[in-house]
């Protein structure tokens, strides 16, 4: 893209309600949203009425920007939101946990499996390390909306035929139970997918352009008719599940395709219209959390595992035990360095996802992987 048409930035503050903003840059015929290069700060030369940019050379297949999809519901597709090591940094600390997903619908609103959503996935706890933290800033910048009102990242995993059927995120009625006001949903795609996978709004959508999908095509069945965007990696959609007016949008209804060819691993990020557990972010500073034990990994985790299982703690207090003494209660077996088979029995014990070789070279992340031999001289 370096055609004269592009020389030029008119730049604007876009409001578009009370409650949320986007700063946004046209360059020809695209729209374009400048961020920070590492880390998501705040652009250079920001004003309370505008960004000021110096001129620079602009690759859409590698540079950051944004295009608006959906007319209804409001949809924008941000290009190159990630970089390839920060994806691989999320996957990475990701994987050792990915369990089966559940749904919101049990007591108090408890998580439960449900056919609806067939995936693998956890969570990854806001401010985790400096990496996610520029992550999370940069969200901010986009949506013009607090880091404090984000979840914590959620990492999914699809494998063919896996899929999420057609739902909402966020609710606001009272006797229902499950999140409330979620106001927009950020999903990172984290791989490419080779068919399949689409993230669709099957209810009432509209493109803002009829010639988005003959540009996209081919689509699956599941996305056809519909506003829909492919998966791509490090790539991003930003939706909102509100109108301005603080009523839900109906199109807001959306669904994650199955997957028919390849692997889809995406991690969404829902944000609150009020602060999201704010107790958890005090002072908005990093917290260096310790990972949770890796459940491929037979080991006791307390000095004390041993006198509590003789004294029959592992059936008494099996919650615990089971996360701090696995090996004690005898739950797991010691494996050899590298042996992954016997790392996968210990997590299928668990109800983990089993990990795969082939697939993380795929992803480019380097875990459980033996080197290679030294060359005999």
């Amino acid at each position: 893209m370096s055609s004269s048409r592009h020389s030029y930035f008119v730049i604007w503050r876009f409001v578009i309600s009370n409650f949320w903003i986007f700063v946004c840059i046209t360059a020809g015929e695209h729209q374009y949203l400048k961020t920070s290069e590492v880390g998501g700060d705040s652009p250079r030369n920001h004003t309370n009425t505008h960004i000021s940019l110096p001129h620079t050379h602009f690759d859409e297949s590698t540079s950051p920007w944004v295009e608006q999809v959906g007319e209804a519901p409001k949809v924008y597709y941000f290009h190159n939101f990630l970089t390839d090591t920060e994806r691989q940094h999320m996957i990475k600390l990701a994987v050792p946990y990915m369990k089966r997903s559940t749904v919101v619908g049990g007591e108090k609103g408890a998580g439960v499996i449900d056919d609806i959503r067939t995936s693998y996935g956890m969570f990854i706890r806001r401010l985790q390390d400096p990496v996610l933290e520029g992550i999370e800033k940069r969200i901010s910048l986009w949506t013009h909306l607090p880091l404090s009102h984000q979840e914590d990242i959620q990492v999914l995993r699809y494998q063919e035929g896996q899929t999420y059927g057609a739902h909402y995120d966020s609710s606001y009625d009272k006797d229902e139970f499950g999140p409330k006001y979620r106001l927009a949903t950020l999903l990172i795609y984290l791989s490419d997918v080779e068919e399949g996978g689409e993230t669709a709004f099957p209810k009432d959508s509209i493109y803002t352009d009829p010639s988005i999908p003959v540009r996209g095509a081919p689509w699956s069945d599941c996305a056809k008719g519909h506003v829909a965007v492919k998966p791509k990696k490090n790539d991003a959609v930003l939706f909102y599940s509100y109108f301005p007016n603080g009523t839900m949008d109906p199109a807001s209804m959306h669904t994650g395709c199955p997957v028919i060819k390849g692997i889809k691993w995406a991690a969404p990020i829902w944000i609150h219209v009020d602060q999201f557990r704010p107790e958890e972010l005090k002072n908005m500073e990093v917290v260096k959390k310790g990972q949770p034990p890796d459940p491929g990994v037979c080991d006791d985790y307390h000095a004390e595992c041993s006198n509590w299982a003789s004294n029959g703690q592992c059936l008494h207090n099996q919650k615990f035990m089971l996360d701090v003494c696995r090996k004690s209660c005898k739950e797991c077996e010691h494996c050899a360095l590298f042996d992954l088979p016997c790392v996968n029995r210990n997590r299928a014990q668990g109800g983990y996802l089993p990990i795969d070789r082939e697939e993380m070279k795929s992803l480019g992340v380097d875990l459980w992987q033996q080197p290679e031999p030294s060359p005999e001289l």
